[in-house]
């Protein structure tokens, strides 16, 4: 038994040596690097920090809304870690590396599974020094993790021995679940090998230990993925293809786009290894290994088809493909491999030196890619506490909305939005404004490079503006300016209503109400009886209105400026809206209404006959197949869609957080009755009120909502 474990030990050794060795290198990069987290990295130490806060007041509910497409598992590791040892980099980063860790172990495990002991250290050498898994480990993403929970799973897999072993059934079930609470893309990784196992079944305690490894892998992931159910296959379909369309990926199914993944295979993998690779796939075929060869050619052909391509997206092939290497060199002729170790070894310090420190710099011949991802450490200072810290002088601590207009990924508002929430700041931080600036209390701008070419347009067309309109410019004035690494200039910009037109109130108020008679054309059309009435004092003269009410008696409504916007029909309109802040500037001089802000908006007094609200429905996206019918004090929703169908009685019902809230009572799908305890899974999607909360610059409010068998009436009253 000693001597069994003492050989055990020799054999882990060198796997251990290696994971340190890139983890020391790791952590010295880590305490280098002084660069502001990007985009998605940002956003997962967000969900850090507030899991952290969801874990203190043991709030399980909060943890499972969060997102509508990560799940918790890493995001809330890290809340844990960053709880006992609050950090910018050492709580998450530690996450990371623990994965990195598991990988690597399951790596060899693998390895020597298929092949044998030395083979399984060269795998896990070939894994851990790769290219594009040390980039990873660099940075809080779900992708590294993921690909050491796909490794894992593949161990435990094997270990159930065609599902007849019980307890590692039972394990299989539990990696399973937390595979899936990783990121929804494990399944893509772990369908194919789970087939190719469940295809030898023989026996009927296999087929129940398979049942019960699916029962325990639905139970741990159904509460975050049951009312997400029908979302996030839309959601994955549009980050998929929309999205990749309006990023320029190239159309699926051309050259470029198929050829995209081999030609960087050698970045992602190392070229010493993807020759390796290249020749274990090989040996795998002719040893019949399909569980090795099913592990990674399915989910890699899917990922090809995917118009929305990025090497992070196929990282969890790596560690297959670092298996199939160690296969390849345990193929070696005795005589070769020798200098194939010295070889890896040379390649596996190159590669970890040149990603983390950009030493030696080399592309790779032929395939005009980098030999690596390099990310060299980055010391200068983008200044975010420097602009929190103004942002929170000048507000005095006071709650305040914050554009940050650039989406560079150092200067974004992701990095800013982290930043605030982990400094406790009562900053509520948002993208580019479009259109006005309303409830936008400052400004972040940056002059220079404004992010990826696909949302640059808009910051771009903000700073155009605030150069050619001195009236924004006037009631937005720089209040601070911040030199930035990349030769760039930071200006922060603060909304002030100290001063306006030296005329008399009434002569701004006419002013005023011709800028919105004006700027009406934009929000309806086929307006009859306008009546506008302003209540203002000489407050009027800074812009500030205590009450604007807008009538008609009949409109078309919606946002025109948008090609091919969703348009109503409605009658007896009255709009009210307290507290209004226009600039008075533009008003005055050019007659251009520029709301800026408001205190309360509210629908007071509405008609909607039933069939112009059935013609508004279908104008809508995800509703284009549905049809409401009026009954007294509901509306009955039928929405036709991929697989069963979904009918619902609908009520609207007042809301403390948002304009109305939705009930929904005798839901069927596919007709069949849903208990209550599942309504919420299936009809998330149909209410529109979660969303219109959540995009509305100011306050809302809609009156009381009486549903008749003709009309949907909204009336003044509580």
């Amino acid at each position: 038994m000693m001597r069994a474990l003492s050989g055990w030990g020799r054999e882990v050794a060198p796997v251990g040596a290696i994971l340190a060795v890139v983890v020391a290198v790791t952590a010295v990069w880590l305490a280098l690097d002084r660069r502001p987290p990007e985009w998605d990295h940002a956003n997962h130490l967000e969900r850090a920090v507030r899991c952290a806060g969801d874990l203190a007041r043991r709030d399980l509910p909060a943890i499972l809304e969060r997102s509508s497409f990560y799940p918790p598992l890493v995001l809330c590791a890290a809340g844990l870690a960053y709880r006992l040892a609050p950090s910018d980099v050492a709580a998450a980063q530690s996450v990371v590396l623990a994965f990195l860790g598991l990988g690597t172990g399951a790596v060899y495990v693998l390895a020597r599974r298929f092949a044998g002991a030395t083979e399984g250290v060269v795998a896990a050498l070939v894994f851990a020094t790769a290219p594009f898994v040390v980039f990873s480990s660099l940075r809080f993403q779900l992708d590294l993790p993921l690909a050491s929970m796909v490794a894992l799973m593949l161990v435990v897999l094997l270990r159930t021995d065609t599902f007849e072993h019980r307890g590692w059934s039972v394990a299989t079930g539990l990696v399973l679940g937390l595979g899936m609470l990783t990121k929804p893309p494990f399944a893509a990784y772990v369908l194919a090998p789970l087939v190719v196992v469940a295809a030898r079944i023989r026996a009927r305690r296999a087929l129940a230990n398979l049942a019960l490894a699916a029962l325990i892998g639905g139970g741990l992931g159904l509460p975050w993925y049951g009312p997400r159910l029908l979302g996030l296959a839309p959601e994955i379909a549009s980050r998929s293809f929309r999205q990749a369309a309006e990023s320029g990926h190239p159309e699926p199914l051309t050259a470029a786009a198929l050829m995209l993944y081999p030609r960087w295979f050698p970045t992602q993998l190392g070229l010493v290894a993807v020759l390796l690779f290249v020749l274990g796939l090989g040996v795998a075929a002719r040893r019949r290994h399909w569980l090795l060869l099913a592990s990674v050619l399915p989910a890699f052909a899917l990922f090809e088809l995917l118009q929305n391509k990025n090497l992070r997206y196929t990282l969890p092939l790596l560690p297959v493909a670092a298996v199939l290497a160690g296969l390849g060199f345990g193929a070696l002729p005795a005589r070769l491999r020798d200098g194939g170790r010295v070889l890896l070894i040379v390649a596996g310090v190159v590669q970890v030196s040149a990603t983390v420190f950009g030493v030696p710099h080399v592309s790779v011949p032929l395939l005009d890619v980098p030999f690596v991802v390099e990310t060299p450490p980055v010391r200068g200072d983008w200044r975010h506490r420097e602009i929190l810290a103004l942002l929170a002088l000048d507000s005095r601590g006071a709650p305040a909305t914050v554009s940050v207009v650039p989406n560079d990924n150092f200067f974004s508002a992701s990095n800013f939005r982290y930043y605030a929430l982990r400094d406790g700041l009562r900053l509520k931080v948002g993208r580019a404004w479009e259109g006005e600036p309303v409830g936008i209390e400052y400004m972040v701008l940056k002059s220079g490079n404004q992010g990826p070419s696909w949302t640059a347009e808009r910051p771009r067309r903000i700073a155009e503006r605030l150069a050619h309109d001195p009236h924004l410019a006037r009631v937005f004035p720089v209040i601070g300016e911040f030199p930035l690494p990349d030769g760039s200039t930071a200006t922060v910009r603060a909304r002030r209503e100290d001063t306006g037109p030296t005329v008399r109130p009434a002569v701004m108020a006419r002013a005023v109400e011709r800028a919105i008679r004006a700027r009406l054309g934009e929000v309806a059309r086929d307006v009859e009886g306008l009546q506008i009435r302003l209540t203002y004092d000489d407050a009027i003269l800074r812009g500030r209105i205590a009450r604007v009410e807008l009538r008609a008696a009949r409109a078309t409504v919606g946002d025109l400026t948008r090609r091919n916007a969703a348009l109503a029909r409605v009658r007896d309109l009255q709009l009210g809206v307290d507290d209004l802040l226009v600039n008075p500037f533009s008003a005055y001089a050019d007659g251009r209404l520029n709301p800026l802000d408001a205190g309360l908006v509210r629908l007071e007094r509405a008609t909607i006959l039933a069939a112009d609200f059935n013609e508004f429905l279908r104008q809508l996206k995800g509703f284009k197949r549905a049809s409401v019918t009026f009954e007294p004090g509901a509306l009955v929703l039928a929405a036709a869609q991929p697989g069963p169908d979904v009918t619902a009685r609908v009520r609207l019902v007042p809301s403390r957080d948002r304009p109305f809230a939705v009930a929904f009572e005798r839901v069927r799908v596919g007709g069949v009755p849903l208990p209550g305890s599942l309504v919420d899974w299936v009809v998330r999607g149909y209410d529109p009120s979660l969303g219109l909360a959540s995009r509305l610059p100011v306050r809302l409010e809609v009156g009381r909502v009486e549903i008749t068998p003709d009309a949907i009436r909204i009336a003044a009253g509580p």
